[in-house]
């Protein structure tokens, strides 16, 4: 029987399909037909167009708690996304990244800024002359799941 299943698992005659990570945000967005009206925007960002949500933040998925919480705080569970201003932070004193940028929505950390690009987004930050870095911010999620993944999206450019 174990070779029976060893075999089974070997057949080259089946091929792999690798499955690129689904994108809640835009999935999220068509299955609200009539929701759009009432998508909550914070009063300290601008609504901005959803083409200019092109910045995906890391670490999300570990911050499922914190992602939770600000949606049952803006009550939002049926909306499906949530609009309103990240805060880019320096954490030199990461252990994987010194260079790492945390980003918190509304005084609760989302996740992170990815590796590759936290070098330049310290260097915005510092050049901006501030300690902090603001953009605006989506955080969106399938409705229709009853324990969907959790995106977050800046409106943010890398150079």
């Amino acid at each position: 029987m174990l070779l029976l299943a060893f075999l089974t698992l070997r057949n080259p005659s089946k091929k792999r399909v690798q499955q690129q990570r689904p994108d809640f945000l835009s999935e999220a967005a068509e299955s609200m037909n009539d929701v759009k009206d009432s998508v909550l925007i914070d009063s300290g960002s601008q609504a901005l167009d959803d083409s200019e949500y092109v910045y995906d933040v890391v670490g999300e998925s570990y911050r499922r708690d914190n992602l939770t919480a600000l949606i049952r705080a803006h009550k939002a569970f049926d909306t499906g996304e949530i609009f309103s201003t990240a805060v880019l932070e320096m954490e030199p004193t990461n252990e994987f990244d010194s260079s790492a940028v945390k980003v918190v929505v509304e005084g609760t950390q989302v996740g992170y800024i990815p590796k590759f690009d936290s070098p330049a987004v310290t260097e915005m930050i510092k050049k901006s002359g501030k300690k902090v870095y603001e953009v605006p911010v989506r955080i969106g999620w399938d409705t229709n799941s009853p324990s969907p993944l959790i995106g977050v999206r800046l409106a943010l450019t890398v150079e």
